[in-house]
Order: C-alpha cells, then sequence, then structure tokens
C-alpha cells in the first residue's frame, strides 16, 4: 500500500478533495495500482513554521 504524504499549509477542505483525487488517479494511472491501495496523508503546517527564501510565510501575508 503506497503512502503519499502531503506536508502544506492549511487549506480548505475542497481543495485537499481534490488534491487527493488527481494525485491517486495519476498515481494508478502510472504504477497500474488500483485507487483503493493509494493512501494520501496532509500534514498542514502553520504558516509561522514554514519559510521560503528565508521569510516566514507568517509575514509574507
Amino acid at each position: 500500500m503506497p503512502v503519499i504524504t502531503v506536508e502544506i499549509c492549511p487549506m480548505e477542505k475542497e481543495k485537499k478533495a481534490e488534491v487527493a483525487r488527481v494525485f491517486t488517479e495519476e498515481f494508478s494511472r502510472i504504477s497500474g495500482l488500483p485507487k483503493e491501495s493509494i493512501v494520501i496523508l496532509f500534514h498542514e503546517l502553520p504558516y509561522e513554521d514554514v519559510a521560503s527564501g528565508g521569510v516566514l510565510l507568517a509575514d509574507r501575508k
């Protein structure tokens, strides 16, 4: 059973559902595995815990 982990800043439930659907469909297509065997895990990180270019995302908002 493959597990795909997605680490993101908070995202709306509807968007996470779309990401899960697309990742599952594409991984299944590429790997030949059934969709039911693919697990997607979302780890949401607060904006103050993520930095890009040396700047916290919380400070960019």
